[in-house]
């Protein structure tokens, strides 16, 4: 205290004798000593010092300005404030007048100055030598310091008043004017008479001080919006401390005014105007523009504003509304009149909290009451809308009606109409933005009245001639059409809507294309989906009655175009009774010609070809009699590529696929067909089909895919009839060399087609024929094959299920394939090194299967190992100063593809009985492996061996033969010891040298391990340094080395779990210990990491895990090795299951781990390591409940509190969805394992609920709006997922199982039986609606709290929470509903008492 005394005497005396120079020093040492300042009951030096600070900054001197606008006085005072008794606090405040220097401040810099109207003057600070940024830019060398003083930190305050009086100094100023303020209110919050009498007073003394009127307290409120609005203009992000806390102060400072009448009309003056300019920048309105501030700063400014604005103004003007009867909004027009400069910006803010301010928070249909107050401000914003100016009205306007088309909100037709003639309409053009929202919200503008047909017809005409329309004007235009479409079935009048469909696509001359925005596919099938709920089958026979009287040449286009859209729409009994064939008698009134516009034609054979199939056995006949005809010209004649003719060719098929069997127009059909595909087969190579005047998209790959995914049983037909559809397959399935990638593209999704239908796969000729023909395509005799065709057959057996090719194809299939790789040297043929995993793949496969193909001999297997070793060293070749571990990887990959096969091969000679076949093939085997190899061929043959070893060791048949005829396995395992042995041993880690150690090291596992030991046992330190670098490069392969050291000599790694397992990217540049650097594509290869944990934990006992696992919780790695460790963790916990509580207390066990676990959980900041964490924690509960403890239950909720109150996580549960979803497992997993346990915390459960509650309702959903309609309901749709977690979690403590808390009926000897009936269920249930409705009073609060007044969660989510809602009200009984009541204000008992009536209506429990 004596050294804050002496300080504060100097700084008094400084200020006193005016020496502003050191001010700044004596601040500092009076900072640094409050920092480890402890509060005492002695409170003499911090009240002087307060005194001291406000006489100084109370005066109009410029001194005391530079006070007031230097950061650090401000944070003096926050840390004197709890210092001080608030009694003699509130005192010292009053008579220094601490609210008018409050007030003076958030003046002072609420108007910052421009930097070119500042210089350094004689009120600068003192400069220094090495701070040239504080000279004047004019003079020529810095004025000398008379003496030097220590530098300033680059972001400490300046106390050069110029800077100060800038932005930046102004917004360091508010930072610490703000956080003070917050400090002041909050040491008065919360007080009650219980506590002692000069604390409560004192806190009420200092409220008073801020009980002033409206018209005062805007004195404070209006300059702290303006510094909000400052820091929000900023060009850059720049974080400040405590700046989230901005606006919930600003709203806490008006709470404590004096609330009189008159209160909403100084709002609607003084503070609508910046708080909805605010508001319109942190929610983007009109349009998005970057911020000055974070993220999460913007979501709670909000969050806070849209909270104040609801609550002190929309409200109480909505109540004074309706207290007027529904007459005036003068409030609002008071808003919006002093706010019209910024029209653009503020009405549709306005509009929006309106809209939001909706009662109903359980959704139920808005009132009558509230429709007229949304259509009383819509109706205010149109009329000030007039008295500003155009563009801004016009932007304001239309932001207003499509935020209301979002919303679904109900606006009178008058209104709309309104905003139609004088915003939509213009001279200059049409604003078809608005016009979509005006149609969106209330077709009725344009179809009820005269004036509203009159605008449509101005609309229509101005959509006439597409020449006038940008590209974006025209896609609205039509979606206007198809929403007007809707708006006349809504009226229904369906039927006015054809009529003005055929009137406006009808195009000017008869050889004109119909016109663009009626003729689109979107409002044809808008028509057709109502067609069968707007009208009944006698109005559908009117207007079609009325369609075939047009008949004029430009309107029969139009009538075959709404045709067509209406026999797409019928499919009820009724409708194709009565309009199937009037649909198909309109379409043919004119005869067919070959000079019909190509899409008119199609859309006849559309119509022709759904009148066939729904028709009867007349019907039918007679389409076929009125079309044969006509369809057989087109067939036969007219090109293939066109759109009519693939229309006719589907109608042909639809006749012969229709079900009449024995008719005569069936074969004629089927003979048409077929002599179609001739056309097809016959028409050249594939491309020649290909359309080259981009009208046309018809090819025959349309008809081949067509057939394929709309009418497989029409491939049935074609092939019964020996058609030659095949070979329009096969020859789009065989591509030339040097195709396109497009035709190989369309090859293969030819060849998908076909396997993904079954009909196609079930028909055994159609899949023999191909079969067939694919393997002409591989078979190396054959002059035409092509690296794309070999690829394409090769992708086809592939997908080809294993059953379908006969042992015949496997044979053939493998013969070629062996021929391709091991013929010409083994360059592969046609087949290229990317093909490489494919073609090893297909033979695996067909060698799982009995294949015993012509020539098979071992040595073949040695030639696929030399082509895949072959292919290493071209690419080895491709880099000789750098090694990418991928391809390592790669080849690593092929030779383990090669090994299966082998064994395969192998397992097929060893089966049964050795005999002619089968002898040769071994001794030819044993023969190979036992000869020499070069450098080249050691990898594959390590392969080979390994593979022989392992199959003819378990071999019952191979062992008849071991000693005789050659087949000695010692001999081999031995030979397989001595090639894999040097490879280990050599120092070459690198390209080569690293594959083949990866492949010596799995073989070696195959031997006896006493064996390897020996032999390998001086190579294990080379092996370690091997490791080592490996995984310090973040190469997988590390983890290979280590767990064959730790398989075979565990005894020698001291520590195996005290490695760094990093997640991090690699770094460019290598260790200098190697020739080259290898780059590594994943930094952490999981199932190698587990692989090598097992193997180092296989052998040890429960304590051993549990010093592996201390080791790893204990210490704290950095960010890189974080998620390898909790990885390593989590496996070792899976190792410990059931384990028990260790006898010795200091003794580490698993209720450590826990702890540990949890205290990493709370500080986990990226997705990834959270969930592992959650999951590790979850595993520790459910598995060892031996070992969790009372505490560890309280310390997990705690746990799962403190994250969901931790102001990260909200940015972590937007970055993953399962971040939500682990948290509430883990309560889940406490509720089921410990109920019992858990009744002694219940006050921590009912917390830490009300958290994960708040977590779940306070992320914020206005970004939706913004993401796009696929984004939002991807959102929507998790979050109401995590809505249903929640709520399973109450219906697990409200509706316990029958089993999930029941007790042993066998009590001690000494104690009391209980009853046979009591009811453990019924039990919890009781102990449960003691606690839980504190969780629904947080529910509807929350609903208030953080969405606004009333404005509900979303739909979807409150569904989602609605069953754990009505089981609490299951539970609460009569006492605890009435404290929920009495504890609730008016608008959350008003939320209360609507979800009480769904509950009663649909949630209640009877008991049934």
């Amino acid at each position: 205290m004596a050294s804050l005394l002496s300080a504060t005497d100097a700084l008094a005396q400084g200020l006193a004798q005016d020496d502003v120079d050191t001010l700044p020093e004596r601040l500092g040492t009076i900072q640094a000593i409050l920092e480890d300042y402890r509060k005492s009951p002695f409170f003499a030096a911090e009240e002087k010092l307060l005194r001291v600070l406000l006489k100084h900054m109370a005066t109009q001197s410029a001194t005391a300005e530079r006070l007031r606008r230097y950061p650090p006085v401000w944070d003096v005072l926050r840390m004197l404030f709890p210092l001080i008794l608030l009694k003699p606090l509130a005192k010292a405040l009053a008579d220094r007048r601490f609210v008018r220097t409050l007030r003076q401040t958030l003046k002072e810099i609420a108007a910052p100055q421009q930097e070119a109207d500042q210089t350094n003057g004689a009120d600068s600070d003192v400069e220094m030598a090495d701070a040239p940024a504080l000279e004047s830019p004019a003079s020529p060398s810095p004025r000398p310091s008379p003496s030097p003083r220590k530098r300033k930190r680059p972001d400490a305050a300046s106390f050069d008043l110029a800077i100060q009086r800038q932005a930046g100094g102004c917004l360091q100023t508010a930072e610490a004017v703000f956080h003070a303020v917050r400090v002041l209110l909050e040491l008065c919050d919360g007080r009650s008479r219980e506590e002692p009498l000069h604390i409560w007073v004192g806190a009420e003394h200092i409220k008073s001080m801020f009980y002033t009127s409206a018209t005062e307290s805007m004195a404070l409120l209006v300059p702290w919006l303006s510094v909000c609005r400052l820091a929000v203009d900023r060009p850059k992000p720049k974080p400040l401390s405590e700046q989230s806390s901005w606006l919930s102060t600003f709203a806490a400072l008006w709470e404590l005014h004096m609330h009189l009448s008159g209160d909403i009309s100084e709002v609607a003056t003084h503070l609508f105007s910046p708080a909805a300019r605010l508001l319109g920048r942190l929610t983007g309105v009109p349009h998005q523009t970057p911020l000055g501030i974070d993220k999460a700063v913007v979501d709670q400014w909000a969050r806070d504003l849209r909270r104040f604005m609801a609550r002190h103004f929309v409200l109480e003007a909505r109540a004074a509304f309706q207290n007027r009867g529904g007459q005036e909004v003068l409030e609002v027009q008071t808003a919006l009149s002093v706010s019209s400069p910024s029209a653009q910006i503020t009405f549709p803010v306005l509009f929006g909290l309106v809209c939001r301010s909706r009662p109903e928070s359980a959704g139920t249909a808005p009132s009558k009451d509230y429709e007229t107050w949304v259509q009383a401000v819509f109706d205010a914003i149109l009329h000030a809308a007039k008295d500003t100016s155009r563009d801004n009205g016009l932007v304001a306007v239309r932001t207003i009606t499509e935020m209301a088309a979002e919303r679904g909100t109900t606006l009178s037709a008058s209104s709309l109409r309104t905003v139609c003639k004088d915003y939509a309409i213009r001279k200059n053009g049409i604003d078809w933005n608005l016009l979509l929202a005006i149609v969106k919200l209330n077709p009725d503008v344009f179809l009820v009245s005269d004036p509203g047909k009159q605008l449509l017809e101005q609309v229509l005409e101005a959509a006439r001639d597409p020449g006038r329309l940008d590209a974006q004007d025209s896609d609205r235009a039509a979606r206007f059409v198809v929403l007007l479409a809707d708006g006349y079935a809504q009226a229904r009048d369906l039927s006015g809507f054809v009529k003005l469909w055929l009137k406006h696509l009808a195009p000017d001359t008869p050889k004109s294309n119909l016109r663009p925005v009626w003729a689109q596919e979107a409002l044809a099938d808008e028509v057709a989906k109502l067609i069968q709920t707007s009208l009944t089958p006698t109005q559908l026979v009117a207007i079609l009655d009325w369609l075939s009287s047009q008949t004029q040449p430009t309107e029969s286009m139009a009538r075959l175009h709404i045709l067509e859209a209406v026999s797409r729409g019928i499919s009820l009994d009724d409708f194709v009774d009565a309009a199937n064939m009037k649909i198909f008698e309109g379409a043919f009134l004119e005869e067919f010609s070959k000079k019909e516009l190509p899409a008119v034609s199609a859309r006849r054979w559309m119509v022709a070809s759904r009148a066939m199939a729904r028709g009867t056995s007349d019907e039918a006949r007679h389409v076929w009699s009125r079309i044969k005809s006509d369809i057989k010209r087109v067939l036969r004649k007219f090109p293939i590529e066109r759109e009519d003719t693939f229309a006719a060719f589907k109608c042909c098929a639809e006749v012969w696929l229709a079900k009449f069997p024995g008719s005569a127009h069936e074969d004629e059909a089927a003979t048409l067909i077929c002599s179609f595909a001739e056309r097809l087969e016959n028409a050249g190579e594939p491309g020649e089909l290909e359309p080259s005047d981009g009208r046309s998209s018809v090819s025959r790959w349309t008809y081949v895919s067509w057939i394929l995914s709309d009418a497989p049983r029409l491939m049935r037909l074609l092939i019964a009839r020996d058609s030659p559809i095949v070979n329009v397959i096969l020859s789009l399935l065989d591509v030339s060399k040097g195709a396109d990638p497009a035709r190989v593209e369309r090859a293969l999704a030819v060849s998908r087609l076909l396997l993904e239908r079954e009909p196609s796969v079930s028909n055994r000729r159609l899949m023999d024929l191909l079969i067939d023909r694919v393997l002409s395509m591989i078979d190396p005799s054959k002059s035409t094959r092509s690296g794309p065709s070999t690829k394409i057959a090769i992708q086809f057996l592939l997908d080809i299920p294993a059953e379908i090719p006969n042992r015949g194809q496997r044979e053939a299939a493998m013969k070629s394939l062996v021929a391709h790789l091991t013929g010409d040297e083994g360059k592969g043929g046609a087949i290229g090194a990317e093909d490489c995993e494919s073609v090893l793949s297909l033979m695996t496969k067909l060698m799982a299967r009995p294949t015993y193909y012509e020539g098979m001999c071992f040595s073949h297997l040695a030639s696929l190992g030399r082509w895949i070793a072959k292919i290493h060293e071209r690419s080895n070749r491709r880099s000789h100063e750098e090694l990418a571990m991928d391809d390592v990887s790669k080849i690593h990959d092929r030779f383990r593809l090669l090994f299966q096969l082998a064994v395969l091969s192998i397992r097929q000679m060893t089966s049964g009985g050795p005999d002619e076949r089968e002898r040769p093939y071994l001794q030819g085997a044993m023969s190979l492996l036992q000869s020499p190899c070069k450098d080249p061929d050691i990898v594959p043959r390590i392969v080979l061996l390994r593979a022989f070893i392992s199959v003819v060791r378990d071999s019952p048949a191979a062992k008849k033969m071991n000693g005789s005829d050659g087949l000695d396995l010692a001999s081999l395992q031995d030979r397989l010891l001595r090639l894999a042995s040097p490879a280990v041993k050599s120092g070459n880690r690198n390209g080569d040298g690293l594959l083949t150690l990866l492949v010596a090291l799995e073989a070696l596992c195959d031997l006896d391990g006493e064996d390897v030991r020996l032999a390998l046992s001086d190579a294990v330190p080379s092996l370690l340094e091997a490791s080592d670098s490996l995984l310090k490069s973040r190469a997988h392969a590390g983890w290979e080395v280590r767990t064959f050291l730790a398989t075979h000599f565990l005894d020698r790694l001291a520590r195996p779990l005290e490695i760094k397992m990093a997640v991090a990217a690699p770094d460019a540049t290598g260790d200098g210990q190697r020739s080259g650097p290898i780059k590594s594509a994943k930094a952490l290869d999981k199932p190698a990491l587990l692989r090598y944990v097992d193997a180092v934990v296989r052998s040890a006992d429960e304590d051993r895990k549990l010093g592996y696992l201390e080791e790893l919780l204990r210490e704290d790695g950095d960010n890189q090795d974080a998620l390898g460790c909790l990885l390593v963790s989590y496996r070792l916990i899976q190792h410990l299951k059931g384990s028990r509580l260790p006898e010795d207390i200091k003794q580490f066990g698993l209720a450590q781990a826990h702890y540990a676990l949890c205290d990493r959980l709370e500080k986990a900041t990226s997705p990834a390591t959270f969930l592992l964490t959650s999951k590790a924690i979850h595993l520790l509960i459910d598995q060892n409940p031996a070992c969790m403890t009372q505490f560890n239950i309280g310390r997990t909720l705690s746990c799962v509190l403190t994250v969901s109150a931790r102001a990260s996580t909200p940015a972590l549960v937007a970055e993953s969805p399962d971040v939500y979803p682990s948290l509430c497992r883990l309560v889940a997993m406490l509720i089921r394992r410990y109920r019992k346990r858990l009744e002694d915390s219940f006050h921590i459960l009912v917390d830490t609920l009300q958290g994960l509650l708040r977590l779940l309702l306070s992320r914020p959903h206005e970004e939706a709006a913004t993401a796009g309609p696929a984004t939002a309901t991807t959102q929507e749709e998790t979050w109401a997922r995590d809505a249903r977690h929640f709520s399973r979690l109450l219906t697990l403590i409200c509706e316990p199982a029958v089993g999930s808390g029941s007790t042993s009926a066998v009590q001690g000897s000494g104690g009391p039986r209980p009853a046979a009936l009591d009811s453990e269920k019924d039990r919890a249930r009781r102990f449960a609606g003691q606690f839980m409705y504190y969780v629904l009073m947080a529910y509807v609060r929350l609903q208030v709290e953080e969405h606004g007044a009333a404005a509900a969660v979303p739909h979807a989510v409150r569904a989602a929470l609605e069953p754990g809602m009505f089981a609490i009200m299951d539970v609460t009984t009569r006492g605890g509903k009435g404290i929920m009541s009495a504890a609730m204000d008016a608008s959350t008992r008003a939320v209360l008492r609507e979800m009480y009536k769904r509950y009663e209506r649909f949630g209640k429990w009877t008991g049934v």
